[in-house]
């Protein structure tokens, strides 16, 4: 009897080729899902490098040959913002208005949402559905109507008037922090309680403390968010000196309308902190995302 003729032998055979057709299907699904991945990186890595790139060469051949490598190469127009351009005056009021709506909207929905999570009360289930329609209004509806509440407080023109109408916003984060609460072993809370701890020791010292990756995705979102909003600044602030930093991109860009090279500088630098700010956070904001759509 031949060695292919063993029945052991063509019982390995046999198995080791019906494994070697799965095994190739998935090399295939797997090369395949690599290549969609990476089209997916250029197409959204490409914009940013040409305009990093297009911010670092001269106007004249820019215009001349937008798509190349050609003309020289420096810091020029970078020079040029600060010097023609009040950059700095327009970080200023962007980071202050930034700071300040960010923390108001994190002290909000962290304390809403342990609300909404740990307690029982009149009317729950309507401010939450409330809250959720919230959730599908665009920012840009609502411009109009808070401009008239703002003119009625006396604070337009003033960084307040932004800084109360983010604070508003907060749908989002609510439902990521109630979601979040809710998935805490209501152990813990009756542990606390069963030891005489106060309700605002049970948040501060055991709620809170397990809240960090929820509340970093809450902060990244909603300071992105604040720091690119280009509606509320154009039609609350009059003033040039608290333009923030998208007015002041707009203003800038008018006045270098055949100056692309210098256009893509000041995009650059206002796109720069939030893309490091998330490059810094993406863990945590991706553990938060996780932590808080999820409940149980």
């Amino acid at each position: 009897m031949t060695v292919l003729e063993n029945p052991d032998i063509r019982l390995v055979l046999k198995e080791d080729q019906q494994n070697r057709a799965p095994r190739f299907w998935r090399i295939i699904r797997r090369t395949t899902l690599y290549a969609v991945l990476s089209l997916l990186a250029v197409t959204i890595l490409y914009p940013v490098l040409w305009m990093f790139s297009t911010s670092l060469r001269d106007n004249g051949s820019v215009l001349m040959h937008p798509f190349d490598f050609s003309g020289s190469w420096g810091f020029d127009n970078y020079t040029k913002l600060f010097r023609e351009g009040d950059i700095l005056t327009w970080l200023g009021s962007s980071i202050f208005v930034n700071i300040t709506s960010v923390a108001l909207i994190a002290v909000l929905s962290v304390l809403a949402g342990y609300g909404f999570s740990a307690y029982t009360f009149p009317g729950k289930n309507i401010l939450f559905v409330l809250l959720i329609i919230g959730l599908t209004i665009p920012p840009q509806a609502l411009v109009v109507a808070g401009f008239r509440w703002i003119t009625l407080w006396g604070i337009e023109n003033t960084y307040w008037s932004l800084i109360f109408t983010y604070g508003g916003w907060t749908s989002f984060g609510i439902l990521m922090m109630r979601n979040f609460f809710d998935s805490v072993p209501k152990e813990l809370r009756e542990a606390a309680i069963m030891d005489g701890a106060s309700q605002f020791r049970i948040f501060r010292q055991v709620y809170l403390p397990l809240a960090a990756s929820p509340m970093t995705t809450v902060l990244i979102f909603t300071a992105v968010w604040v720091w690119n909003d280009f509606i509320y600044p154009i039609v609350y602030l009059q003033s040039e000196e608290m333009y923030t930093i998208p007015i002041g991109v707009l203003q800038f860009t008018g006045r270098t309308t055949v100056q692309l090279a210098t256009q893509m500088a000041v995009l650059t630098f206002a796109t720069a902190l939030p893309l490091a700010m998330y490059l810094i956070f993406r863990k945590q904001f991706m553990r938060g995302l996780l932590e808080g759509a999820v409940k149980g």
